[in-house]
C-alpha cells in the first residue's frame, strides 16, 4: 500500500524528534550524575528541561504514555503524589504561608518527568557511563583540593554534608556499574572506569568528613548478597574476595585521618551529652533537635505541628533553656524522620516511610532480574535508597531543595533506564525468529 507523502513526512518528522528527545534527556541525565557533587546548576537546569519536555509529552502523547505505564511504574508515581499531596494537605491545614508549599512541587514535577521518561527510549550504556565518570571526576577534583587546601574537611559548592553524601551515592551506583560491566564488551575498560567511579566517590566522602553515610556501608553489604547471592555460592572463591574488599575498606576508613579523628569524637560528644549536659558540640546540638521534635510531635501526633509551629516550639524551648540557644538557628532537626513527625505528624512519618520502602523494594526485586542488566539497575537503586535512609537518621535532606533533587532524580533516572531495559528484553523476545 501507497503511503500518503503528508505522512510519511510526519512519520519521519516525528522519527527525528524522538531521537532529539532522547539526546536532550541523556544530556539532562548525563550532566546530572556528571556534576551531581560539583555544580548547584545540575538539580535545577536539567530536571527543568525535563519537566517542559514531560508537560508537552503527556499532552500528545498519552496514548503512547499509557502503553508503557505497567503497575509497578504506576505504583512509583503514586508514591509521589502521594507524598505530594499529603505534604500540601497538611500544610493547608495547619494554614502555612505559600512558600512553604515550594519543596512540595517537586515530588509533583518528579512523578510528571518519571510519567514521560518511561516513553523515552534511555538505555543503561550511557547511564552507567556520566556514573562512573562523575564518581572519577568527584574523586579526582577531591584529591587536588585536599592537595591544595590540606588537613580539613572538604566540600564543593554547599556544605561538606551534601558533598560527602553525594559522593557516597555515586560510589554506591559505580559499584552496581561494576555488575553491569562484567557482562559488557571492553567489560576490562568498563569495570576501570567504574572502579574509579567506586573509590573517587569513596576518597571525597571520606575527605569530606561527613560520617552520616558512612555508617550506612555495613549495611550495603547484604542487599548486595541478596541481588547476587547465586552467582556468590556458583563461585565460591568471590567469598574471600568480598570479605577481604570490606576489610580494607575498613582499614581504610579507620586510616584516613578525618574520619578516624570525627569518629572519635563523635563518640565522646554522645557521652558528654549524657553524662555532662554539653549541648554545645556538634552532636549535642542533634540531640538537643530531637528532643524538640519529639516534644513538638507530642503535642498533635496525627499532623504534627507544622513548620511553623515547629519553629516557634524551638524558640520557646530555647528560651526557656530546656534545649542549647543555637538550636533555634537551624531550619531542620538534622533527622529527617524526627523532622517529619514533628511537623507532619505519623502522616509525614508514614508517608516518608513509603517514600523509602516502595522504591527499595521496587529495586530490590528487580535486583534478582534474570537480565543481567535490569539486576546491576535494580541493585543501584536498592543501594542508593538504603544510603539515604541511614543518612536522613543525622540529616534531614529532603528540608532543602538540593537534598529533595538529589534524591528524587535519582529515583526518577534508574527506574526509567531500568523500565527501558525492560522494555528492549521484551521487544527482542517478542520479535519473530526468522
Amino acid at each position: 500500500m501507497q503511503m500518503y507523502p503528508e505522512l510519511k513526512e510526519w512519520r519521519v518528522f516525528e522519527g527525528r524528534l524522538q531521537v532529539l528527545v532522547s539526546w536532550v534527556t541523556i544530556a539532562a541525565m548525563g550532566s546530572y550524575f556528571v556534576f551531581y557533587t560539583l555544580a548547584p546548576w545540575a538539580y535545577d537546569v536539567g530536571p527543568a528541561i525535563l519537566l517542559l519536555m514531560a508537560l508537552v509529552a503527556l499532552v500528545f502523547g498519552w496514548p503512547r504514555l499509557r502503553a508503557n505505564l505497567d503497575g509497578e511504574s504506576q505504583l512509583m508515581i503514586a508514591t509521589f503524589l502521594g507524598y505530594f499531596l499529603l505534604q500540601v494537605s497538611v500544610l493547608t491545614m495547619h494554614g502555612e504561608d505559600l512558600s512553604e508549599f515550594d519543596l512540595s512541587t517537586r515530588y509533583l514535577g518528579a512523578a510528571i518527568v518519571l510519567a514521560s521518561l518511561l516513553m523515552v527510549p534511555v538505555r543503561a550504556k550511557p547511564f552507567f557511563f556520566a556514573v562512573g565518570v562523575g564518581g572519577a571526576v568527584t574523586g579526582g577534583l577531591a584529591l587536588y583540593w585536599w592537595g591544595l587546601e590540606g588537613p580539613g574537611r572538604l566540600q564543593s559548592f554547599d556544605n561538606p554534608i551534601h558533598y560527602g553524601n553525594g559522593a557516597l551515592a555515586l560510589s554506591c551506583l559505580s559499584l552496581a556499574g561494576l555488575s553491569w560491566a562484567s557482562r559488557q564488551r571492553y567489560r576490562a575498560l568498563w569495570s576501570a572506569l567504574f572502579l574509579c567511579g567506586l573509590t573517587g566517590g569513596l576518597v571525597a566522602s571520606f575527605l569530606s568528613g561527613t560520617r552520616s553515610g558512612w555508617v550506612a556501608i555495613p549495611l550495603l553489604v547484604p542487599v548486595i548478597l541478596f541481588a547476587y547471592r547465586d552467582r556468590i555460592l556458583d563461585k565460591k572463591w568471590l567469598i574471600p574476595v568480598i570479605l577481604a574488599a570490606v576489610g580494607l575498606l575498613v582499614i581504610a576508613m579507620v586510616t584516613v585521618d578525618v574520619v578516624r579523628e570525627r569518629s572519635i569524637i563523635a563518640a565522646q560528644q554522645v557521652e558528654q551529652y549524657f553524662e555532662d549536659g554539653a549541648n554545645y558540640t556538634s552532636v549535642g546540638l542533634r540531640l538537643d533537635m530531637y528532643k524538640a521534635g519529639l516534644a513538638a510531635f507530642s503535642e498533635n501526633p496525627l499532623v504534627g505541628i507544622g513548620p511553623s509551629g515547629m519553629e516557634g516550639k524551638v524558640d520557646a524551648m530555647a528560651r526557656a533553656g530546656e534545649i542549647h540557644q543555637n538550636v533555634a538557628h537551624y531550619r531542620h532537626l538534622h533527622n529527617q524522620y524526627i523532622d517529619n513527625m514533628a511537623r507532619y505528624g505519623l502522616v509525614g512519618l508514614l508517608s516518608y516511610l513509603a517514600l523509602l520502602l516502595v522504591p527499595f523494594f521496587l529495586f530490590l526485586s528487580k535486583a534478582r532480574h534474570g537480565l543481567s542488566s535490569v539486576r546491576a539497575i535494580g541493585l543501584a537503586g536498592a543501594l542508593f535508597v538504603v544510603l539515604h535512609g541511614v543518612v536522613n537518621l543525622t540529616q534531614s535532606m529532603l528540608e532543602r531543595n538540593i537534598g529533595v533533587m538529589m534524591y528524587l532524580f535519582v529515583l526518577v533516572f534508574v527506574w526509567a533506564v531500568l523500565k527501558a531495559e525492560e522494555r528492549e528484553d521484551q521487544a527482542a523476545s517478542d520479535a519473530p525468529v526468522v
